[in-house]
C-alpha cells in the first residue's frame, strides 16, 4: 500500500512547496552527516561521504546512517558515535514512514 505521503511527493504540485521542503531538510541532514564526517579522514569514510553526498533523498540518507555511524565508530568509538548521530536521527522525525523510524528495542529476559 502506498502512503499518502509517498503519493504526494510524486505529483507535480510546486504550490505545496512539500517536494522543495523535502529536498532543503536532506539537504539539511546530509550537511550534518559530511561535516560529522569531515573531522575524519582516509579511504573509508571518504567512501561514505561520497555516498552520502550523492544520496537522491530522504530514504537514502536514513539508511546511510549506519554506514556513517561505522565509520564514526571507527575513530571515536561506539558510544561517541551514538550520541553524535542521536543529532541526524532527529532530522529525520516525522519526514518518514513510521515502519521506516527508529525500532524500540525489547529487552528479553533471560
Amino acid at each position: 500500500m502506498v502512503s499518502l505521503r509517498k503519493l504526494i511527493r510524486l505529483l507535480p504540485l510546486p504550490a505545496l512547496g512539500l517536494r522543495q521542503s523535502e529536498e532543503r531538510r536532506a539537504g539539511e541532514i546530509r550537511m550534518a552527516m559530511l561535516n560529522m564526517l569531515r573531522l575524519h579522514g582516509g579511504h573509508a569514510v571518504s567512501r561514505v561521504a561520497q555516498r552520502v553526498q550523492f544520496a537522491d533523498d530522504l530514504e537514502a540518507l536514513w539508511y546511510l546512517r549506519q554506514d556513517v555511524m561505522t565509520a564514526l565508530s571507527d575513530f571515536d568509538g561506539e558510544g561517541a558515535a551514538r550520541r553524535q548521530m542521536k543529532q541526524i536521527n532527529s532530522m529525520f522525525r516525522g519526514r518518514l514512514p513510521d515502519a521506516m523510524g527508529p525500532r524500540a528495542h525489547r529487552h528479553i529476559p533471560s
